[in-house]
């Protein structure tokens, strides 16, 4: 029997890749999300290969029309578990060398979309799991707009969290993380993947992941 089924926006790569593998091998269904459905294809695959189940949902989360589809999906399948995983990376530019579309891509995608999913969601939901950023407690030069989104989506959390939910929030904030080998200065994905696991057993409210090296 397998456990609560989970979305887990942005899996076709990166740390939603990971996550999607990890929740699987718990027992959980998968509902995988992203813009690249061959990649998509490959990770359900290899779920599906493993004996849990995937589906997938191709869908462009700055899109309303396709973020409706996706919540849609959700809806239908029962979703229990939400993980906000997707997001844009920071360009690491000043702000006067970011367009409006640069803008209003990464506000849509790193904030808003996850504040609308949870809206849509909130009635069948018992867990909801925001992959934040170290950015989202520290204040950097050349992050004006990702710190926008990341600050953002922790008020947004915190405020709901007073709110007479049925369902818990854990929000995630960690520094780089070794989504593949070869990345350095990182964490180790295994620790970054059990300790959100567990974090959200243990029904906790935040994980602060810093893997930077401390001065003695």
């Amino acid at each position: 029997m397998s456990l609560n089924k989970v979305l887990i926006t942005g899996s076709s790569s990166g740390l939603g890749n990971h996550l999607a593998l990890h929740f699987s091998k718990k027992g959980h269904e998968i509902l995988l999300h992203g813009r690249n459905e061959k990649e998509l294809i490959k990770i359900k695959n290899k779920i599906n290969k493993n004996g849990s189940n995937a589906e997938y949902v191709v869908a462009d989360l700055s899109n309303n029309h396709e973020l409706e589809l996706l919540c849609n999906k959700a809806k239908k399948e029962n979703i229990k578990i939400l993980i906000n995983n997707a997001g844009i990376t920071c360009p690491g530019l000043p702000l006067k060398e970011l367009s409006y579309k640069n803008i209003d891509f990464m506000i849509a995608v790193n904030l808003i979309a996850p504040i609308k999913i949870i809206n849509t969601l909130n009635k069948i939901l018992d867990h909801v799991i925001n992959i934040n950023s170290m950015v989202g407690l520290e204040a950097k030069k050349n992050r004006s707009i990702y710190a926008s989104s990341k600050w953002g989506l922790r008020g947004f959390s915190e405020s709901l969290k007073k709110e007479e939910i049925l369902y818990k929030i854990l929000d995630v904030y960690p520094t780089n993380i070794k989504t593949w080998p070869e990345r350095e200065n990182a964490m180790d994905i295994n620790f970054v993947l059990n300790s959100i696991y567990d974090a959200m057993l243990k029904e906790e409210e935040e994980l602060i992941l810093d893997g930077r090296k401390q001065d003695v």
